[in-house]
């Protein structure tokens, strides 16, 4: 017990390492008591029960740090600030009470106090402070009042809680706040919030559900990564910026996002995205997502990057909204399961965009193309095609069996060449000319459909081996028919 008196003078406070690596196994302070210094019981491993007075008003920086057999502790509501570092190191210290009093409590104060298994912060705490918790492996509740604004960095990092409730008082949750909460299962971050730091939820492989306000508008490097039970995110439009490696290592399958986000959550297991704003579906944005079966992209996006969905092996279906201008380079290269395509009319050049689509066998391209690449549609058994003169060479192939040609004036050289499925065929009467080989080899064509008159079908002009090898086809003109056999 310490004396009341001293020389003759009240004892009004423990002076900085008064008790500084002493082996005392209890101590009793007594009412004069005011202030506990810095450092004053620092390193008192035989420490196990202290009981501090209603007179204290503070507890200095590391008073009791390393105190590692101190088991419990009660802080009077006389209190007002607990010191940096003030019980770090506390290893036994499984409960502690603090009364209302406390308004500060400083950085690291039960940093590593890992038999720590629940605290309620008093109402009077405005901010919980850099690694306040950090390491408490066994705290597993805690409760935060309306009166914290602010989380620090590393302030529960390896904590066990399994969830927790941040007030809407909070405007800022500082970096590695929550890193390695691996029980915790769910997050709300609330929209007083306007940043997620990085670092803030990593390893947090029990998170599976995370609600982000539409007041957050950035997130930063490696904020969820490795959150490895992290199956679905929703991330509001709000957000203007996104680092490297948010989601990574985190299975997601399901994503409602901003285009901004789309590179963030690319993973093998990724099924369903909503793309609800942006103007740009970045290259590789979706790359190798062999999972995804269906993609809903914004009529905002104006373009579509390089590779964006470049072997989506499991991707069926895609609209493609008319807002969409330009579609890049091996954009859907090796989208193995996707049947039909519809270009909008918004597009001017197709590029090489849907090789060895495997499944592809339905195609819609748009009068408003002016250029396409001729290996656009390389490896894709297309069958059925509504498409503009300048495309016939790209779609040709041997399982093409049925075209309807909406505009143009010439059908080029060899642009059905050995088409040897195509049995029929819709011409309009813009067309003019037909050139050498045009039909060659299309042995089971047996109907054209042009779209104007006889006279006008044979005023068209056509050249040599234009109709050589193809199957007896009848012309249907809209004022009667004509053989084959008629067609010279």
């Amino acid at each position: 017990m310490i004396a009341t008196v001293y020389k003759g003078s009240p004892v009004t406070g423990i002076k900085d390492r008064a008790f500084k690596g002493c082996d005392i196994t209890s101590i009793t302070i007594p009412n004069s008591v005011a202030s506990i210094g810095d450092e004053a019981f620092y390193g008192c491993s035989s420490l196990t029960s202290i009981t501090i007075p209603d007179s204290v008003t503070s507890i200095g920086d590391e008073a009791f740090y390393g105190c590692s057999s101190l088991t419990s502790i009660t802080i009077p509501d006389s209190v007002t600030s607990i010191g940096d570092a003030a019980f770090s190191g506390c290893s036994s210290l499984k409960s502690i009470t603090i009364i209302d009093g406390v308004t500060s409590i400083g950085s690291s104060a039960f940093k590593g106090c890992s038999n720590l298994t629940s605290i309620t912060i008093p109402d009077g705490v405005t901010s919980i402070g850099d690694e306040t918790f950090y390491g408490c492996s066994s705290l597993i509740s805690i409760t935060i009042p309306d009166s914290v604004t602010s989380i620090g960095v590393r302030a529960f990092r390896g904590c066990n809680i399994t969830s927790i409730t941040i007030p809407d008082s909070v405007t800022s949750i500082g970096y590695e706040a929550f890193y390695g909460c691996s029980s915790l299962t769910s997050i709300t971050i609330p929209d007083s919030v306007t940043k997620i730091y990085s670092f803030v939820f990593n390893n947090c492989s029990s998170l599976t559900r995370v609600i982000i306000p539409d007041s957050i508008t950035s997130i930063g490097d490696d904020a969820f990564n490795n959150c490895s039970s992290l199956t679905s995110i929703t991330i509001p439009d709000s957000v203007e910026s996104i680092g490297s490696f948010v989601f990574n290592g985190c299975p997601i399958e399901t994503a409602t996002i901003p285009a901004i986000a789309c590179s963030s959550i690319r993973n093998s297991e990724l099924k369903t995205v909503v793309i609800t704003s942006g103007e740009r579906i970045d290259e590789d944005a979706f790359y190798n997502c062999s999972s995804l079966t269906s993609i809903t992209i914004s009529d905002s996006i104006t373009s579509i990057g390089r590779q964006a969905f470049y072997g989506c092996s499991s991707l069926t279906n895609v609209i493609i909204p008319e807002s969409i201008t330009s579609i890049g380079i091996l954009a859907f290269f090796k989208c193995s399961s996707l049947t039909c395509i519809i270009i909008p009319r918004s597009v001017t050049n197709i590029h090489s965009s849907f090789g060895y689509c495997s499944s592809l066998t339905s195609i819609t391209i748009p009068d408003s193309v002016e250029s396409i690449d001729s290996s656009a549609f390389n490896g894709c058994p297309i069958e059925t095609a509504t498409i503009p003169a300048i495309a016939c060479s790209s779609i040709r192939n041997s399982e093409l069996k049925t075209v309807v040609i909406t505009s143009g004036e010439r059908l080029s050289e060899s642009a059905f060449y050995n088409c040897s499925s195509l049995t029929n065929i819709i011409i309009p009467d813009s067309i003019t000319s037909i050139s050498w080989q045009a039909f060659y080899g299309c042995s089971s064509l047996t109907s054209i459909t042009f779209n104007g008159t006889k006279e006008q079908w044979k005023a068209v002009e056509k050249d040599d081996m234009w109709n050589n090898e193809t199957g007896n086809y009848v012309v249907h003109c809209s004022d009667g028919d004509i053989a084959k056999s008629e067609d010279e």
